[in-house]
């Protein structure tokens, strides 16, 4: 066969050929969606995060109770004060009102006269304390400083005016005086104390006016957040009692100022006149102005406040 006769074989087959089949691209895999899967594992990493947090919250809010219960149950001698036993930590269902009746001091506890007038009664009968003021019935007229070991349910007193007993505190009082535990106020933003004042309460740390009082039921709560409260009356015309007041705000401004110690000092006629009353949680100390010394004010705030922090203030 001559090459002219191939070459004309070859083009009649190429007509008569199927055309040739056009392949698929074939895929090797899919594209990776890069910015849904960041925003997924973003988002997988902020819910585990989170759910840390809550979890690391919860163990700390469980250590910080743990420690301030240890902290309030020391009654070493070590710690400025007398040790008062816990009273509780729980609220009243009322809002203050400057015509309401106060939780009454227990037996034996001193306060002024004054003090008891301002009291609901204890039992429901009335004695008579001091210069004739309405008391809890059998409670005896003290004085001198209170040094509380644990609070009667019966309320007895021993030889010292101070109440003793079974080792179950009583709540129905504050078993020292400023108290130093007990059921108080719940949070509330200006309230009306009279005398055209208010304040926040728990009240925040600050040196207040001479003419402002905080309500009774209030101080724990200072106390539960982890302060001290500092409260002065004195008599008037009581020179050597208005210089020892005068030396007790420098120092507790100075705290103030200087450490950020949450302290709250204010005028106080629950306590006996000449008196400075001192109180952080389970802690009390009463300082006759006749017998000041700064140093006992300093020692007390030093060593007191953020002693017992039951709700991570510190």
């Amino acid at each position: 066969m001559s090459r002219e006769q191939r070459r004309m074989d070859r083009r009649a087959q190429g007509r008569n050929a199927p055309p040739p089949r056009r392949q698929q691209p074939v895929r090797v895999g899919r594209e990776v969606p890069w910015m849904a899967l960041a925003i997924t594992v973003g988002a997988v990493v902020v819910v585990a995060l989170l759910a840390y947090l809550v979890i690391q919250s919860r163990g700390d809010n469980t250590a910080s109770a743990s420690g301030a219960q240890k902290a309030a149950q020391d009654s070493s001698p070590s710690i400025p004060g007398t040790y008062v036993p816990d009273q509780g930590r729980g609220h009243f269902t009322y809002g203050y009102t400057v015509d309401r009746p106060q939780t009454p001091f227990c037996p034996g506890v001193p306060r002024s006269a004054a003090a008891d007038q301002r009291s609901a009664p204890l039992g429901g009968a009335t004695g008579t304390a001091g210069a004739g003021s309405p008391q809890p019935s059998g409670t005896p007229a003290a004085s001198g400083t209170p040094t509380p070991a644990s609070t009667a349910a019966g309320g007895a007193t021993g030889t010292s005016g101070t109440p003793e007993g079974t080792a179950t505190p009583r709540t129905d009082c504050y078993a020292s005086n400023p108290p130093s535990s007990g059921r108080h106020l719940n949070v509330a933003r200006n309230v009306d104390i009279g005398n055209g004042a208010a304040i926040d309460i728990p009240p925040d740390p600050d040196v207040y006016p001479d003419d402002i009082e905080i309500p009774r039921e209030a101080i724990p709560h200072i106390l539960e957040h982890a302060g001290v409260f500092v409260g002065w009356n004195c008599a008037d015309g009581d020179q050597q009692c208005l210089d020892a007041v005068q030396q007790t705000k420098d120092i507790v401004n100075k705290r103030i100022d200087n450490n950020k110690d949450r302290v709250v000092m204010a005028h106080d006629t629950d306590l006996p006149e000449g008196t400075i009353g001192l109180s952080s949680w389970t802690r009390v100390e009463d300082i006759p102005t006749s017998e000041f010394d700064k140093d006992r004010v300093t020692n007390f705030i030093a060593k007191n406040e953020c002693r017992v922090d039951w709700e991570n203030f510190c």
